[in-house]
């Protein structure tokens, strides 16, 4: 009875695992590595306590192989997307807004993708900043904008393809 219990728990986790693995390739939360170090504990924490509830044995190596397992995302390759998403965070509302090119070079130096495309606009009477990845892969429209109030950035947007 145990092992049939044993697949739903390994399915379970092999479906979170996949899904954070995509959310990072799609939009770069690993980024956010506070708040995805705090979803690696709470997930542990979860399933060490369904293991131990199902299987009456200590749950801990169970969650301590849940958090291995998710967050390998901190150790693989990062995507663009989470390059990306790091330029964006590192660029509050406040930041100077010729200070944006700079910080997305820095993001991208050293890594294997091409510096994505930076363009100014002004659109609604407003000023923007787009970064954009369509420099890097077809058909790709992930961007961030930043939208600059005298001189300063005032707000970000993500734009996941």
């Amino acid at each position: 009875m145990r092992k049939f219990l044993s697949i739903p728990f390994v399915l379970s986790l092999a479906l979170v695992a996949f899904s954070a693995y995509v959310a990072d390739q799609l939009f770069g939360v690993v980024a956010f590595t506070f708040g995805y170090l705090v979803f690696c504990l709470l997930a542990a924490a979860a399933f060490g306590g369904m293991w131990r509830v199902c299987f009456r044995k200590t749950g801990l190596a169970a969650a301590l192989v849940v958090f291995g397992v998710l967050a390998t995302n901190f150790f693989l390759p990062p995507p663009s997307e989470r390059l990306l998403r790091s330029a964006m965070l590192k660029a509050p509302p406040g930041t100077d807004a010729t200070a944006i090119v700079d910080i997305v070079k820095q993001q991208y130096e050293g890594s294997p993708y091409a510096m994505p495309m930076v363009w100014e606009s002004r659109a609604g009477g407003i000023d923007q900043v787009h970064v954009s990845l369509l420099s890097q892969k077809a058909k790709s429209c992930t961007a961030v904008i930043f939208l600059v109030e005298n001189g300063r950035v005032s707000k970000r947007i993500y734009s996941g393809d």
